[in-house]
């Protein structure tokens, strides 16, 4: 959609009527790795942090949730950018036209051809728009998902628990879409960037899109880019609390 600027139906249709329903599947390779790289790179760094600070001045403001959650973002996004940029041209493929293609079968053969092809440098194309997407996705989520569950608890009608961190991750998923939709934009534009020159920056580029095809075009594709931080946001975040209670059990209470 961000690359062909089509609808969510239409990207739907034509992509089950190329490639079947195995057309939905293309970059799950490169997705794991991601998430084996970025993600525990960013929820590690934003849980160490947040304890370590807390410890010296107790309860976090959310202006320093949100500045711990951007830099969390910037390391995970230094270590997970290359398959990430394997990702992007794997789904963007799909929808160019053949002699545009790359090809790549897996995530392996995405590194290997970069390496060759791009060089080792090619492997971190993008990782400026990706690092800038990664402050904001991390600021946003992880930074007003602590926010909001110490409110809420606070208010007396929730107990910490899987409801709790439900309608948390709900909320931070959505404040997470809003801000970061207009750079995932930009920043997929530049890594599947196929002409000759030099790809802009990242605010090149969205000054570009924004100019050339209206401001409201910078949140094409909002509901299913939302559709999908939601349902990720939930599970990831309920997953960690429950993980990080079951750490606390096993091995931080004391010994009587």
């Amino acid at each position: 959609m961000q690359i062909l600027r089509s609808s969510l139906r239409d990207t739907i249709y034509r992509t089950y009527q190329e490639h079947g329903v195995r057309g939905f599947y293309v970059g799950w390779t490169p997705a794991i790795l991601r998430q084996l790289t970025y993600t525990t790179t960013r929820l590690g760094v934003y849980n160490t942090l947040y304890d370590l600070i807390s410890s010296y001045v107790g309860r976090l403001n959310y202006p320093t949730m949100v500045t711990i959650g951007m830099f969390s973002g910037i390391c995970g996004a230094l270590v997970g950018t290359p398959a990430d940029l394997i990702y992007v041209r794997m789904v963007g493929d799909a929808q160019l036209p053949p002699e545009k293609r790359r090809n790549y079968r897996h995530v392996f053969h995405g590194l290997s051809d970069i390496w060759k092809t791009e060089g080792v440098q090619g492997l971190w194309r993008g990782a400026l728009p990706t690092m800038t997407r990664a402050m904001i996705v991390n600021g946003a989520q992880l930074g007003t998902y602590s926010r909001v569950k110490i409110m809420w608890k606070d208010t007396g009608l929730f107990e910490e628990g899987i409801l709790l961190s439900f309608c948390s991750a709900m909320i931070s998923g959505f404040v997470m879409s809003v801000l970061s939709v207009p750079v995932d934009v930009a920043k997929t534009r530049i890594q599947t960037w196929t002409l000759p020159s030099k790809p802009p920056g990242i605010i090149a580029a969205i000054a570009t899109i924004a100019r050339t095809e209206g401001v409201t075009s910078m949140w094409r594709g909002f509901l299913p880019y939302y559709s999908r931080a939601a349902p990720n946001a939930v599970i990831t975040m309920v997953t960690l609390d429950k993980l990080r209670q079951i750490y606390r059990i096993l091995f931080l209470q004391p010994i009587e």
